[in-house]
């Protein structure tokens, strides 16, 4: 059974959300660690991020950060990932999404904004179903990999 938690900025263990940055770097490309030190990212988004968990037993399975600002502001995702295994079989991505929405909405966001890779078409299509448009696109430094900046407002 998956449990799904809120985490308010400096509730969560520094070291539990960076060991999770580092089981999980490889998963998409650029790997996180070619843009950023994970370690001083794990230390910025458990001060500063809402930070949502899915967990397995005591397992980290998911992880979404948000810096949340109150309208006429967007809050903006900024950090979302999902173990592999987790991924498809218990829609693991689609509740924790589900859930910043509706926190952000609830708390009197304007919207919110985040990054989606281009190439990930069918998450494109999924985000563009449940509302969003695409603000603006963007090279990844040193890549090929376009990402899409996309919102929703509520």
């Amino acid at each position: 059974m998956i449990d799904y938690a809120v985490n308010e900025p400096n509730t969560m263990n520094v070291d539990e959300v960076l060991a999770f940055l580092k089981e999980t770097d490889g998963l998409v490309l650029p790997a996180l660690s070619t843009l950023v030190d994970l370690e001083a990212y794990a230390k910025k988004i458990t001060s500063k991020a809402v930070i949502f968990t899915a967990r397995e037993v005591e397992k980290i399975v998911g992880l979404t950060a948000i810096y949340f600002n109150p309208a006429p502001s967007y809050s903006y995702s900024t950090y979302m990932m999902v173990r592999r295994e987790y991924q498809l079989v218990e829609m693991v991505g689609v509740e924790l999404s589900n859930r910043v929405k509706e926190y952000a909405k609830g708390h009197g966001s304007a919207g919110l904004r985040y990054e989606i890779r281009k190439s990930n078409k069918q998450l494109v299509k999924y985000n563009l179903r449940k509302g969003a448009k695409i603000v603006s696109e963007k090279l990844f430094p040193g890549t090929d990999i376009v990402s899409l900046l996309m919102e929703i407002t509520y």
